[in-house]
């Protein structure tokens, strides 16, 4: 009987053993199969990802010429337009020898009856300069500044110095016009000279007539 009981406890631990170990033969293959699993799923997740940065920065490669180029041709555009716009302009504010006022000097005969030798019309002439302000009140007074810068004037466009001058006469002639008639002090000639105001610019001679004696 007792025998028996030993017999039987050695077929249950003999069991057990076997139950066991099976158990722990399929933990090992699970693990195995789940360390084979993980490891595949790295090394193609990684395969792809690294296929497809290259993709990606062939893309961003490509896109960045394809603005670098839509850059450089919008310059050029523009430096084109640019050069086009200057070369218009420049057109513009260069106008023909047909629209530029001429510079030469008209000179004209007078007609002997008036006691005018000839005229002499200058599109050259210039206002003088002067130091006076605005609003300009034109003044006949010897010892005022407008005198003096009239006789300037006066003085510009014959070539007599204030100071070689003979002034027979300064009247007005108009708004901000004036007419003087002059004489060098050897009185070898006569000047009837038209000048006008510009504004913050002094007079300017506009027409000179040479007298008869």
């Amino acid at each position: 009987m007792a025998k028996e009981k030993e017999m039987n406890s050695r077929f249950e631990q003999r069991a057990k053993r076997r139950k066991i170990n099976r158990v722990l033969n399929i933990a090992l293959v699970c693990v195995l199969m789940l360390i084979i699993f993980f490891s595949w799923q790295l090394l193609f997740s990684h395969d792809d990802k690294d296929s497809a940065q290259p993709a990606t920065k062939e893309k961003v490669i490509k896109k960045k010429e394809e603005d670098d180029e839509k850059v450089e041709v919008e310059i050029g555009d523009t430096k084109t337009t640019q050069e086009k716009d200057g070369e218009t302009a420049d057109e513009e504010e260069q106008p023909s020898e047909e629209e530029q006022p001429s510079q030469e000097v008209i000179e004209t005969a007078g007609d002997p009856s008036s006691g005018v030798l000839k005229e002499i019309i200058n599109p050259s002439w210039q206002p003088i300069g002067t130091t006076q302000t605005e609003p300009h009140v034109t003044q006949f007074d010897e010892n005022s500044v407008d005198w003096k810068e009239m006789l300037d004037a006066v003085s510009y466009a014959t070539g007599v110095s204030p100071a070689d001058m003979i002034v027979w006469f300064i009247g007005n002639n108009g708004p901000n016009k004036a007419v003087a008639t002059i004489s060098p002090k050897d009185k070898s000639a006569k000047y009837r000279v038209y000048i006008e105001w510009v504004e913050n610019q002094g007079w300017k001679p506009t027409k000179m007539q040479q007298l008869k004696q």
